[in-house]
């Protein structure tokens, strides 16, 4: 991403020198000392294994890191900040790999050795200050989720906006046979392309170049781009070039570097889908770059990127006003506020008062990230930068947002690592996720306290207590599975589940759990049966069982159906959730569901009735983790009543006396 302010002219050269050697040597440090660092790496390569010299070591360190190869930058800076006469910069761009690598403490150290050396430089302040950040930034929950977008190729596509319902964007994918290359980066000039999109996010595969006129999109690089709020004007980066007879051909500034200028596209027709003038910004300069504008909506600010000397290094953001004449201002700096010594460029104008910029110099993960800062109408000043965090922002470069009219959803790019190479563009969305839990008591229905909520989520472990409410309320990560395990002491334990990969924009996902008493062991018998609260029945979760039988029955509490029911509704999945995790706490367990009927019906009828009913237990118990073998039933239809009728006449029993035979029990086999 470090191509887009300076762009080399290449002259043919002959190399005379003695010895191969010498000569891949001399081609190493021309390629170098003229950006072209794709071309430099093989030639320094083959130097660095011989010789240990620490201007070898540092350039090719540079190379591969202005390529993004991390990996082989940490490898070579290392070599080189051990060695004599390594410079200060060194230093720095090494602290910024291992940020981007999150080797922030390693960082740190680096960045302490530099900050000694250049005391001036913010950077370095800011940059340990992401060091200690970085971490607790990245494990944060996301508020939203950032997907690869399909079209992306191995490639780079980066700098959207949106035009006319198409996704605009500038790459270096060689649609055209006679595309050149440039060898910074050993790939194809960058173009403007732009795809179908909707307001979802939705974006089509085939590429398309912006317009149709050859003024647009020549042979060396065009883009990024940005369009005016009635989209008949496009503002696009274009490198410095002349026209001469023999066709356009880029200029160099007296460092022999060709600077970026802005391009100004008017009057788009769009039957023949075409900008009929396109004219250069009064303020480029043929000695420094002016790239990456945007453009306020009401049309009266424009802001810039440019390494022009005035800055306060690297390339700073500056500010233009339109007059009533419609000529533009003459460029002010906005300030060490936003500018830093390092990089800031990308800016984008959200409203006519919010910025969004990419830079390196603030306090952040790593690489280029992503800032937002508002300007006071009154003091005309702008607020401190804010990083706006994962998942937009990460270690590497990330950069250019273009947001919707929703102000929840965006695109944007990046250079982190994904299944298509180089920069790739993501659409994010605004998601979050939160938990509203209650745990209440089954005898008492209160709400319990101290109750712990443990899980290990891939992404985000929970190891809390519930307030004195009973309740818990947290936000959750987005796509994950939770399995929750909640425990209290004296209290059968439970879990549930909750997955959070469906949430559409904020969802708060609600679970009530009710917990039932442990059975007593023995050495608290007499103070359970002499508690008034304790139930006399044989009740599973009662406190006054103790301790579990074998050839005992229990009943099964809070499950009597209602006429001709056999299904399990949410209550009678609680109350079986409690059975299932007394059968985890004794493992060797097996029991015997048994179901009954009230007499009314044939007895065929309520045989196979209470043979349904006890059958959709052992179901669900199994569905919950317990052994089928571990599990058997039996219907007894009306056989068993648990309350009998007056005179055995099924006629005489009152309304509550067939509720109370339509029950489950259960009766231990083992233990």
């Amino acid at each position: 991403m470090r191509s887009f302010f300076v762009i080399v002219l290449f002259l043919i050269v002959s190399f005379y020198a003695s010895g191969k050697e010498k000569k891949d040597l001399i081609k190493a440090n021309y390629y170098y000392e003229h950006y072209a660092y794709h071309e430099a790496i093989p030639f320094f390569e083959e130097y660095a294994v011989k010789e240990r010299d620490v201007e070898i070591y540092m350039r090719l360190a540079d190379c591969y890191r202005m390529t993004n190869n991390l990996q082989k930058a940490s490898k070579w800076y290392a070599k080189a900040i051990k060695k004599k006469g390594c410079k200060d910069y060194v230093l720095l761009h090494y602290a910024q790999v291992l940020m981007q690598l999150m080797q922030y403490d390693d960082a740190e150290k680096v960045l302490i050795d530099y900050q000694k050396m250049s005391k001036a430089d913010r950077r370095a302040t800011n940059m340990i200050a992401g060091c200690h950040s970085a971490p607790k930034r990245l494990n944060a929950s996301a508020p939203g989720t950032a997907t690869l977008l399909e079209f992306n190729a191995n490639c780079s596509e980066f700098a959207p906006t949106l035009w006319k319902g198409n996704l605009v964007f500038t790459a270096d994918t060689a649609i055209e046979i006679s595309k050149k290359t440039d060898r910074w980066t050993g790939s194809s000039y960058y173009n403007i392309y732009t795809v179908t999109t909707d307001p979802k996010g939705h974006c089509g595969r085939e590429l398309r170049t912006i317009t149709e006129t050859k003024d647009v999109n020549i042979k060396y690089h065009d883009g990024p781009c940005t369009f005016s709020a009635d989209g008949k004007e496009m503002y696009f980066t274009r490198t410095s070039y002349d026209n001469r007879f023999f066709g356009k051909h880029a200029v160099a500034n007296s460092n022999k570097v060709v600077p970026m200028e802005i391009m100004i596209a008017s009057e788009y027709d769009a039957e023949e889908k075409k900008f009929k003038k396109v004219k250069p910004f009064e303020y480029n300069n043929k000695e420094y770059s002016v790239a990456h504008p945007t453009v306020s909506p009401d049309g009266k600010m424009l802001i810039f990127s440019s390494d022009m000397h005035s800055g306060s290094g690297g390339s700073d953001l500056y500010m233009c006003k339109k007059g009533a004449d419609g000529s533009w201002s003459t460029p002010k700096n906005l300030g060490n506020v936003i500018n830093t010594e390092g990089e800031e460029a990308f800016p984008y104008l959200a409203d006519n008062n919010t910025l969004f910029f990419s830079s390196d110099g603030h306090e952040g993960l790593g690489g280029l990230d992503i800032y937002v800062c508002k300007l006071d109408e009154k003091t005309k000043t702008w607020s401190a930068p804010e990083n706006v965090g994962i998942p937009i922002n990460s270690s590497y470069d990330d950069i250019s947002l273009a947001l919707f009219a929703d102000g929840r959803s965006t695109y944007f790019s990046s250079n982190r690592p994904a299944k298509k190479s180089g920069d790739n563009i993501y659409y994010y969305k605004c998601q979050k996720a939160f938990l509203q839990l209650k745990v209440t008591d089954g005898d008492t229905h209160e709400p319990l306290q101290d109750v712990s909520i443990v899980s290990d989520a891939a992404n985000d472990n929970i190891n809390v207590q519930v307030d004195n409410n009973g309740s818990l309320f947290r936000q959750l990560a987005l796509k994950t599975q939770y399995n929750i395990n909640i425990s209290k002491a004296g209290y059968v334990p439970k879990s549930i589940s909750v997955n959070t990969s469906n949430i559409d924009e904020v969802d708060t996902i609600t679970r009530t759990v009710v917990m039932s008493k442990v059975p007593l062991s023995k050495d608290t018998l007499d103070a359970a049966v002499k508690a008034p609260y304790i139930s006399k029945s044989r009740r599973f979760d009662s406190p006054a069982v103790m301790q579990y039988v074998i050839s005992e029955v229990y009943e099964i509490s809070h499950f009597n159906y209602n006429v001709n029911e056999f299904g399990l509704n949410s209550i009678k999945k609680e109350v079986l959730d409690s059975l299932a995790g007394v059968l985890k706490h004794h493992p060797t367990m097996e029991i015997e569901i048994r179901a009954h009927t009230d007499c009314r019906g044939t007895a065929a009828y309520n045989l196979k009735l209470s043979n349904e009913r006890a059958g959709a237990v052992v179901k669900y118990l199994v569905n919950k983790g317990i052994s089928a073998k571990r599990l058997k039933s039996i219907g007894y239809g009306s056989t068993q009543p648990l309350t009998q009728c007056p005179d055995a006449d099924c006629s005489k029993c009152t309304d509550k006396e067939h509720y109370e035979n339509r029950v489950i029990e259960f009766k231990v086999l083992q233990l």
